[in-house]
Parts: C-alpha cells; sequence; structure tokens
C-alpha cells in the first residue's frame, strides 16, 4: 500500500499498480492509499513499482494482507537480488 506521492514518476507508478493482479484504492483524505496485489510471477513488476513508491516512508509491505516487519530494509532487497535484470 502507498499514499499519493509527488514525484514525477508516479504516473507510472500507478501504471504498474493497476496492471497487478488485483488494485484498490482504499481510505479518504490524508488516509487515501493504493492497494497493489503482486503474485511471485510478477516480482520483476513489484520491484519496479517499488522503486517509485519505496522511498515513502509511508508505503507498506504486506503478505497476506498483514504488515511484515523490515521487509523494506530486509525481505525486499534480498528478493531483488534474485531477479534478473
Amino acid at each position: 500500500m502507498f499514499p499519493t506521492l509527488d514525484v514525477p514518476e508516479f504516473g507510472r507508478a500507478l501504471e504498474l499498480a493497476r496492471a497487478s493482479a488485483e488494485y484498490r484504492e482504499t481510505g479518504a483524505g490524508p488516509t487515501f492509499r493504493h492497494r497493489a496485489r503482486f503474485w511471485s510471477t510478477d516480482a520483476a513488476r513489484l520491484r519496479d513499482l517499488f522503486e517509485i513508491v519505496g522511498r515513502s516512508d509511508s508505503t507498506e509491505v504486506l503478505i497476506d494482507d498483514r504488515p511484515i516487519p523490515y521487509a523494506r530494509e530486509l525481505w525486499l532487497p534480498l528478493v531483488w537480488f534474485l531477479i534478473p535484470r
């Protein structure tokens, strides 16, 4: 889940999120978030999205709809290392 961000690549982030297996918008005002669900076969597209929205401390990584501790600092970088560019 990620908030609306004021970055030049945000349009591309929305494109990637909307093309995910499941995309939803939740909340309103300051709690508004974009939620994209990716399957393991789409890990490269998730990486592309996270390179844009992962800069925000408000971006959350969920697995089975639960936040994952240290996902941003440890888990995702390890996964990105395994995906060829």
